[in-house]
């Protein structure tokens, strides 16, 4: 009498190599969502160091006595930190006096130089903060 196999425990065809196919079909797909993560997470850390510097840059001009090159100094001296490039710093008003009442620090980056995975399109990242001017009298 010969004994048969029950169906649930034949050997199944071979699979030889099926692994290394998932991997070569996911494995793109996982680093691509990586590198999104990375890109994403390094854009929203440099808006909110732009957010930072010209909330600085807003304060250190609201002091009497403070020029515009004070506000720029503060402002780069927090965008060098992060080695942001290329950025461009900017008062309203261009000339601070007795009389100005608010003043408005904005910080322009390019993201085609400041992205580490890829470059993105011409657009820029703007950032802006307003404070009123202490009075002294």
């Amino acid at each position: 009498m010969q004994c048969s196999r029950a169906p649930h425990l034949q050997q199944p065809p071979s699979r030889r190599g099926v692994a290394t196919v998932e991997v070569a079909i996911t494995f793109p797909i996982l680093m691509l969502i990586l590198l999104f993560s990375i890109e994403v997470a390094r854009l929203n850390t440099l808006r909110n160091i732009l957010e930072s510097a010209a909330y600085e840059g807003a304060r250190r001009g609201i002091v009497p006595g403070a020029t515009v090159e004070d506000i720029q100094a503060a402002a780069l001296a927090i965008t060098q930190q992060s080695q942001a490039k290329d950025v461009v710093i900017t008062t309203n008003p261009t000339v601070i006096t007795s009389s100005t009442q608010s003043l408005t620090v904005s910080i322009d980056v390019p993201l085609a130089s400041n992205s580490w995975v890829g470059k993105p399109t011409d657009r820029h990242m703007v950032r802006s903060c307003t404070l009123f001017r202490e009075r002294t009298d």
